[in-house]
C-alpha cells in the first residue's frame, strides 16, 4: 500500500474545498424537528413517518428517533406521526422561527393491542414493527432485521440472521452460516458495510465476505438493499448488505445490557460459555455526546462427520464398458473450536439541531482450531475385479490415512470518523474511513500414511447419500504397521485487504409550486489493497522410516464405518518440532507452492454521482447517474516447467500488469403510495461487480511435462485482462401494510448480466494452440437472472385473549437463471442459485413469555463444475430444511432466561455429482441446545 495514500485521491482537495464553501450556507426557511418515542420514553422509534397535513411534505424519524422537516414557512401546521404497531397521532405546532424544537412524541399500541404497548419496545413485536416500519417508509426496496428481531432467533453471527429475509439464502461451513447470497447471485456479487465503511474480504480467492466473522449481539439493524442508488457504490449487483452497530443515541438515555449462556453439542458432548456486554450512556447538559460499548466472546466445541467422493470419473468395467463410479473416496471426521471475539465502540456528538458527528469502530476476530482425519481411499490405483452402478471391487488398490491441523484467525476491523451538517435547505454528509480484513494460517500442518496393494471396494446402496467404504480385507486395513509415512507438509499463509475511503455528499432541497425536492450530488474514492503470501514447505525425506504404528491413537468416534487406526495431531505436532532438522525440503516444489499462489493487488475507485428527487403529491420519483473509475494494478508470477525445450527446472519470472476503465451506472426509481399503508416501488438501473482478485491476478503455472515419450502441455492462468461484469436491473413491488404489526408483499425481479465470469479451457488457440489444456478465466456470454418474492408478516392482535398474542411471518423466493459456457452446450444456472427459498416462522408473546419456531429452506443449487465440458459431474448441494426452536421467560422488565434448539431437525449437509444418487459430500454435524440469561438496565 502507498504510504501516502490520499496522494491517490484525485477528488481530496475538491471534497474539502466544497464542503468549506457549504458549511455557512444561509437558511431561506423555518425548520421543524422532534423525537418520536414508545409510549413510555424508554426508545426512540426509527422508521417513523411524520407528515405535514394539507402540505406535500414529509420526513422520516432516524435511529434515534428524531426528524427535521425544512421548508416551512411561518405558520400553523398539523403533523401526523404513524409507526407499524402504533396508533397514529397528530399534533398541532406553530411555526415562527427558523428553528423549532417540538419535543418528543409520544406512540402506543394501535387499539386492538394496547395492552401490549411495552411488547412494541422488546420482544418480536418490537422487532416486527421496527423492520417494517423502516422497510415501510425507505425510498428504495429493502429488507430488514432490525435489534430485537435478531433477538429472537437462534442465529449465530450475521450470515445467519440475514437468512430469514427473503430471497436470501446462505453457504455454510461446518453447519454454520458463512456466506450470504442474495436473489441466487454468489456472494462475491454482493457489497458489506459496516457502519456505512465497505467492508474487504478476508478471503484470499474471492471478494465475498464471510459473515460468520461478525457476531449479531453488536447490532442494531441489518438491511440488505436490493435496488441501490446512484448515491450509492455501483458494485452490488445481488444487492448490499449494510450492518449498523448500537450507538448511545438508539437508546434515551444509560442502558447496560448483558448474556451469560451455556451452549452444548450433541456430537462433540461438550458444554461451552458465551458472554456479552453491552453499555450506552449520553453526557452533557443536554445529552448530546454520547458512547456505546458492546463486547461478545463465544468458544464452541463441535465436530462432524463425513463421507466425500473426492473423485468420479466414468470407470473401466472387466467387460470393456464405461460406468460412472468412484475413483476416490472418503471418510472425514472434524474436531472443531471456533471462537468468536467481536466488539465495538462508538462515540457520537450532537451539540444542536445542525451538527451531528462520529466516530464508529468495530472490530470481529475469528478462530478456527481444527483437526480433520480422513481415509482415503484410491480405488482407481487397483485393477478393478467387479464394477457396477451399485458399487466396484479393486484389487491392489491404495488406502492414505491423513491427519491435518490448522489454526485459522480472521480479522475484520472497520473505523469511520463523520459528521452531517444542516445548513438552511443544504444537507452535507462527510466521511472518512479504513477497514481491514486479514486471514492468518500460521500453524497449519499435515501429514499422510499410505498402504499400498490393498483390496478394496465400495457399494452406494440406499440412494447413494451415505457410499460404503471398505477393505475386503479388514485386518489389513486395521493394520497401522502396514502405513507408511509418505508426507508431511506445512502450509502457512496470510491473506490481507485494506481500504482507505474519503466520501463527500451535499444535499440541496427546493420547492416546486405545492411540490418539493432535492438534488443531490458527491464524491468517493476507495483505494483498496491486497495481498497474499503462501509459506508452504514441502518435504522430500524424514530422516528415517516411520509407520502409522509410531502416531496411533484410539478413541475416535465416527458412526458410519469403522475408522481407526488415526494418527494423533498432538503427537505429530510433537515429532515435527523435535525432527524437522532432519527432514529434506524439496527445494522445487516449496519453491512453486510458495511463489504460484503469491500476488498483489492495486485497486483505486474514484467514483462522482448527481441525482434529483422529486415529490408529486404521493409519488416520490429518484433519478441519477454514477460514474466509476477504477485503477487496476497487479503483480503475480509465471512459473514455466519445461522438459521439451528446457531443462524440466522450474523457471520463475515476475508478472505485472495494470489496467483501467469506466463505468457509467444510471438509475431511475419510483416509490408510490396511492394510499396510507400501501406502497408501490419501481426501478431500472445498472451495477458492476469486479472480477475477483485471483481471478484477475496475472499469475501463471505452465507445464510441459514427458509422458511416455510424447509431451503433455497443461497451463492455470490468471486474466489481469477482465472486465468486470455488468448487470441492468428491473424490480417491481408491492407493499401492503393493512394495521397492527402486519405486512404483505410481493417482488419482481430481472437482471440481465454482461461480462459473466466462467473458467474456461483455452487450449487451441493463440498463445496456446498446442497444450493440451489450458485453464483461464474469461468473460463469458450473457446471464440473467429472474424472480418473484413474497411476504406475509400478521401480528394475530385482533384475536381474543390469549391468542391475541401469536404472530407468523412467512416468505418464499422463486428465482430462476440461465447461462452459458463456451466449452458447453446448453443453458444452465448460476452457481449459488436455488430455484426456491423461503422461511416461515410462528411465535406466540404476552408480557411474560415469548415462543418461536422458525423453519428455513432453500433449494438444491448448482455449485460448481468439475469438468468444464461435462454436465454429468457437476456439483450439486442438495436442498436443506432446517428447524429452530427459541424459548423465552421474562422474569421482570430487567431479567430473561431463554432456551435456543439449533438444527432441532439434524439436518446434515449432502452434496452430489450430477444426480442425486451419486455423492459428493453428506456431512452432518448434530443439534445445538443454548440456555442462558439475559439482563437490561
Amino acid at each position: 500500500m502507498s504510504s501516502r495514500p490520499f496522494q491517490r485521491h484525485p477528488i481530496a482537495v475538491a471534497v474539502a474545498a466544497s464542503l468549506l464553501a457549504t458549511l455557512h450556507l444561509p437558511a431561506t426557511a423555518a425548520t421543524l424537528s422532534g423525537r418520536v418515542t414508545a409510549a413510555d420514553g424508554s426508545v426512540g422509534f426509527e422508521g417513523a413517518t411524520v407528515r405535514v397535513l394539507g402540505e406535500n411534505r414529509q420526513a422520516v424519524s432516524g435511529d434515534d428517533g428524531s426528524f427535521r422537516i425544512g421548508g416551512l414557512a411561518a405558520g400553523q401546521y398539523t403533523l401526523e406521526f404513524s409507526y407499524v404497531g402504533a396508533a397514529p397521532v397528530q399534533s398541532v405546532v406553530e411555526v415562527i422561527e427558523p428553528g423549532i424544537a417540538m419535543g418528543d412524541v409520544a406512540l402506543g399500541a394501535a387499539a386492538t393491542a394496547a395492552r401490549l404497548d411495552s411488547l412494541l419496545v422488546v420482544g418480536q413485536t418490537a422487532g416486527q414493527a421496527a423492520a417494517l416500519s423502516q422497510q415501510r417508509a425507505a425510498d428504495n426496496l429493502v429488507s430488514i432485521v432490525s435489534a430485537d428481531a435478531i433477538g429472537q432467533f437462534p442465529d449465530q453471527n450475521v450470515a445467519e440472521s440475514l437468512q430469514r429475509l427473503p430471497g436470501v439464502s446462505l453457504e455454510r461451513d461446518q453447519g454454520e452460516g458463512r456466506f450470504v447470497v442474495l436473489r441466487g447471485l454468489d456472494a462475491s456479487l454482493n457489497s458489506t458495510s459496516i457502519n456505512g465503511v465497505r467492508v474487504p474480504g478476508p478471503e484470499d480467492d474471492s471478494r465475498a465476505v464471510n459473515l460468520d466473522v461478525v457476531s449479531s449481539d453488536l447490532l442494531e439493524t441489518l438491511e440488505v438493499v436490493k435496488t441501490v442508488t446512484p448515491d450509492m457504490d455501483g458494485d452490488a449487483v445481488g444487492g448490499h448488505i449494510e450492518i449498523k452497530s448500537l450507538t448511545a443515541f438508539d437508546r434515551s438515555g444509560r442502558s447496560i445490557g448483558g448474556r451469560v449462556e451455556a451452549s452444548h453439542n450433541q456430537r462433540r458432548d461438550s458444554t461451552n460459555p458465551k458472554l456479552a456486554a453491552t453499555v450506552t450512556d449520553r453526557f452533557g447538559a443536554e445529552d448530546d455526546l454520547g458512547v456505546a460499548a458492546s463486547v461478545s466472546w463465544y468458544e464452541r466445541d463441535f465436530a462432524s462427520d463425513g463421507i466425500e467422493t473426492a473423485s468420479a470419473d466414468f470407470l473401466e468395467a472387466p467387460d470393456g464398458s464405461e460406468i460412472k463410479g468412484i475413483a476416490e473416496g472418503e471418510q472425514r471426521d472434524y474436531m472443531i473450536t471456533r471462537e468468536r471475539l467481536s466488539a465495538n465502540l462508538n462515540f457520537d456528538w450532537r451539540p444542536g439541531m445542525d451538527d451531528e458527528f462520529y466516530w464508529r469502530n468495530l472490530y470481529s476476530r475469528f478462530r478456527d482450531d481444527e483437526v480433520q482425519s480422513t481415509n482415503v481411499f484410491t480405488f482407481d490405483d487397483g485393477d478393478t475385479v467387479a464394477l457396477g452402478e451399485d458399487g466396484g471391487r479393486f484389487a491392489g488398490a491404495t488406502v492414505d490415512k491423513l491427519t491435518e491441523a490448522r489454526i485459522q484467525t480472521q480479522d475484520i476491523f472497520a473505523t469511520t470518523l463523520g459528521g452531517r451538517a444542516f445548513r438552511g435547505r443544504w444537507t452535507i454528509d462527510y466521511s472518512a474511513a479504513y477497514s481491514l480484513a486479514e486471514t492468518e494460517e500460521t500453524d497449519s500442518y499435515g501429514a499422510a500414511w499410505r498402504q499400498e496393494g490393498i483390496d478394496l471396494g465400495y457399494d452406494i446402496g440406499g440412494g447413494g447419500k451415505r457410499p460404503h467404504f471398505f477393505a475386503l480385507d479388514p485386518a489389513a486395513f486395521e493394520d497401522a504397521a502396514a502405513y507408511a509415512l509418505d508426507e508431511i507438509v506445512l502450509e502457512p499463509y496470510t491473506t490481507e485487504e485494506t481500504e482507505t475511503a474519503l466520501k463527500l455528499d451535499l444535499q440541496r432541497d427546493f420547492d416546486i409550486g405545492d411540490n418539493v425536492g432535492s438534488i443531490k450530488f458527491g464524491a468517493k474514492s476507495r483505494l483498496r489493497d491486497k495481498s497474499a503470501d503462501f509459506d508452504s514447505t514441502v518435504f522430500g525425506g524424514y530422516g528415517g522410516d516411520y509407520s502409522l504404528a509410531d502416531f496411533a491413537r484410539a478413541g475416535l468416534d465416527y458412526p458410519y464405518a469403522p475408522f481407526q487406526p488415526i494418527a494423533d495431531a498432538g503427537d505429530l505436532a510433537d515429532f515435527i518440532d523435535a525432527n524437522r532438522d532432519e527432514f529434506e525440503i524439496d527445494e522445487e516444489e516449496t519453491a512453486i507452492e510458495r511463489q504460484g499462489g503469491d500476488y498483489r493487488v492495486d485497486e483505486d475507485i474514484h467514483a462522482a454521482y448527481a441525482m434529483a428527487t422529486f415529490d408529486l403529491g404521493g409519488l416520490r420519483l429518484i433519478g441519477g447517474v454514477r460514474a466509476e473509475r477504477t485503477e487496476f494494478d497487479a503483480a503475480g508470477t509465471r512459473i514455466e516447467i519445461d522438459e521439451e525445450n528446457g531443462s524440466g527446472d522450474p523457471v520463475f519470472a515476475p508478472v505485472a500488469l495494470g489496467r483501467s476503465y469506466t463505468n457509467w451506472l444510471p438509475g431511475l426509481h419510483a416509490r408510490w403510495e396511492p394510499r396510507d399503508g400501501l406502497v408501490v416501488r419501481a426501478s431500472a438501473n445498472k451495477t458492476v461487480s469486479r472480477p475477483n482478485f485471483a481471478y484477475a491476478a496475472p499469475y501463471q503455472v505452465v507445464e510441459i511435462e514427458e509422458d511416455d515419450g510424447d509431451f503433455e502441455r497443461n497451463a492455470e492462468l490468471g486474466n489481469p485482462e477482465l472486465e468486470p461484469l455488468r448487470s441492468t436491473n428491473v424490480d417491481l413491488s408491492v407493499e401492503l401494510y393493512p394495521g397492527d404489526v402486519s405486512m404483505l408483499s410481493a417482488a419482481l425481479f430481472y437482471k440481465d448480466i454482461a461480462d459473466f465470469i466462467v473458467l474456461a479451457d483455452v487450449a487451441g488457440s493463440g498463445a496456446f494452440a498446442d497444450f493440451d489444456e489450458a485453464i483461464q478465466p474469461l468473460n463469458g456470454d450473457e446471464a440473467s437472472v429472474r424472480g418473484l418474492e413474497l411476504a406475509w408478516t400478521q401480528k394475530l392482535a385482533f384475536l381474543p385473549a390469549p391468542f391475541d398474542g401469536m404472530l407468523f411471518s412467512i416468505n418464499h423466493a422463486w428465482i430462476d437463471s440461465e447461462s452459458t459456457l463456451p466449452s458447453r452446450e446448453g443453458e444452465f444456472p448460476l452457481p449459488r442459485q436455488s430455484d426456491r427459498v423461503g422461511n416461515v416462522a410462528l411465535g406466540y408473546e404476552n408480557e411474560t413469555v415469548s415462543l418461536r419456531l422458525a423453519g428455513n429452506y432453500r433449494s438444491a443449487y448448482l455449485d460448481s463444475l468439475e469438468e468444464l465440458d461435462d454436465p454429468a459431474f457437476d456439483r450439486y448441494v442438495d436442498d436443506h430444511f432446517q428447524l429452530d426452536l427459541s424459548a423465552k421467560y421474562r422474569f421482570s422488565d430487567a431479567a430473561q432466561l431463554y432456551f435456543n434448539a439449533i438444527n432441532l431437525n439434524d439436518r446434515p449437509l449432502y452434496a452430489y455429482l450430477g444426480q442425486r444418487r451419486f455423492n459428493s459430500q453428506f456431512e452432518s454435524y448434530g443439534r445445538t441446545f443454548e440456555l442462558g440469561l439475559q439482563v437490561n438496565f
